[in-house]
């Protein structure tokens, strides 16, 4: 089986990076490594979070639990992070689903910091 091991993602502040990351969606920062703030996503994928300028913005895609989700969806409302149910859109909503690697999912889009686009989706319907 191939999984993916870790990212190296180019960001202006890698502290403050980490911070957006563990604090809106949940992830752990573990620290400084070498040249990277390291940011756990889960057991077996990293964020390496190196300070260089961006070159070019990246989509990250997120799979979630639906706690978890939703736990985000606060924390974007909490923060006044624009948001949006659609790649290109940040009004907020409505929740859309979108096409991912397993089908159709619930899923939310917002910048980071430096202009990356994520996206969380979950597969697990709605209460």
């Amino acid at each position: 089986m191939v999984t993916l091991d870790h990212i190296i993602l180019r960001v202006c502040d890698p502290v403050a990076s980490a911070n957006f990351y563990q604090e809106v969606l949940g992830f752990r920062h573990e620290g400084r490594a070498g040249p990277f703030e390291l940011v756990r996503v889960n057991e077996s994928l990293t964020l390496d979070l190196m300070g260089e300028t961006p070159r070019d913005p990246v989509h990250l895609a997120f799979c979630l639990d639906r706690v978890s989700f939703d736990a985000v969806h606060r924390h974007l409302c909490e923060r006044s992070i624009a948001f949006g149910s659609t790649p290109f859109d940040r009004n907020g909503g409505p929740l859309e689903q979108s096409l991912g690697a397993r089908g159709m999912a619930d899923a939310w889009y917002f910048y980071d910091p430096d202009g990356h686009n994520l996206e969380v989706r979950t597969y697990e319907p709605g209460r």
